[in-house]
């Protein structure tokens, strides 16, 4: 079969390869991989980091049709050629206090695909039978590639949040996770504001869209003046960063009111510089959230389902496998794509 393989350390180094199809292990379930959404790990694999593991098959962001359940899966909810998503867990030790609890991306001995396990980049995809969701039958398939991002968006605002029912939020960053956030939010009963640069005027345009209340440019307005004129002088209940830009987060204080609550949802290259006294003072949480657990996912496709997300509006650009390079080269500009491994399977 294809698959995009980081076949050695350092920058550059992968290549779509032909590499032997995986077995269909008795607890596992064999799925033929319709689309993958190029995620930001992926391109710094590709840029010489996370060289955790080489080699492997790069993508964790995927959907496709099973296309083979093992003996003892154990999930007779699921049947071959059912259109499905995938977490992102290739192993846990299952007897941490964490699995136990469902918080798999907290489990010490986790591995993930794309990462530290063979990922999704490729014509099939071998993942335990516990991380496999059937998509809604109104979700496509291209769209159900990004199920991983809407659950990372799920986590952070409903699982690591308190309700923000009638509350005023901000997003700083309209990237695919950013605008998945500001729509969870939305659905949670927020008024949301969305914060980008003026270079994200398309995606700006495209949250406002899909129903996104208010998006400013942060370099023509003033955020923090924004956000106190639509909340009485107040400031925003919740911040939730996801752009993890240089400088953003030490400016977030003033855009948050009194005992508010910052939400770190991106990872950051260069380490920003926190006042804590700040912090303090004004009696602020900082609140980091990783990832996402099985509850996210089953939230998410709830949302997606029932017409909450319009996850297609954080859709850049879509593109056949074989042009994996063009597609890394717009998520370096910010574009969210998805690579379409097989077109046939969505009809």
């Amino acid at each position: 079969m294809r698959a995009l393989v980081k076949y050695a350390s350092g920058a550059g180094n992968v290549a779509l390869r032909e590499v032997e199809r995986p077995a269909c292990g008795s607890e596992q379930i064999l799925i033929k991989i319709a689309a993958v959404a190029i995620c930001g790990t992926d391109r710094a694999a590709v840029e010489g980091g996370h060289d955790y593991l080489i080699p492997r098959t790069l993508g964790h962001e995927a959907s496709g049709v099973i296309a083979e359940i093992g003996a003892a899966a154990n999930r007779p909810d699921l049947a071959v050629g059912d259109r499905v998503t995938v977490e992102t867990d290739a192993y846990l030790c299952m007897t941490c206090v964490y699995c136990k609890q469902e918080e798999f991306h907290r489990c010490r001995n986790r591995r993930g695909i794309g990462t530290t396990a063979d990922g999704a980049l490729a014509d099939y995809l071998v993942i335990p039978a516990r991380a496999v969701h059937r998509l809604p039958d109104n979700v496509p398939l291209l769209a159900g590639a990004l199920t991983e991002p809407v659950a990372i968006s799920v986590h952070a605002v409903i699982e690591r949040s308190p309700s923000l029912a009638g509350e005023v939020v901000v997003v700083v960053g309209p990237g695919a996770v950013g605008q998945l956030c500001a729509q969870v939010a939305r659905a949670a009963g927020a008024t949301v504001v969305l914060a980008g640069r003026s270079r994200h005027a398309g995606q700006l345009a495209r949250a406002r869209e899909a129903g996104i209340h208010y998006t400013v440019d942060t370099e023509t307005q003033d955020l923090a003046e924004f956000v106190r004129g639509i909340t009485g002088g107040y400031g925003a209940h919740s911040v939730y960063e996801c752009s993890g830009g240089p400088g953003v987060l030490e400016g977030i204080g003033p855009v948050l009111r009194k005992g508010g609550r910052i939400v770190l949802v991106a990872f950051y290259r260069t380490p920003p510089q926190v006042d804590v006294d700040y912090l303090i003072q004004n009696e602020l949480e900082l609140v980091g959230s990783r990832g996402k657990k099985p509850s996210s996912f089953r939230t998410a496709l709830r949302l997606m389902g029932e017409g909450f997300i319009d996850v297609e509006s954080a859709i850049g650009a879509a593109l056949p496998l074989d042009e994996w390079e063009q597609g890394l080269a717009l998520v370096s500009q910010g574009v969210k794509v998805v690579l379409r491994v097989d077109d046939t399977l969505d009809g």
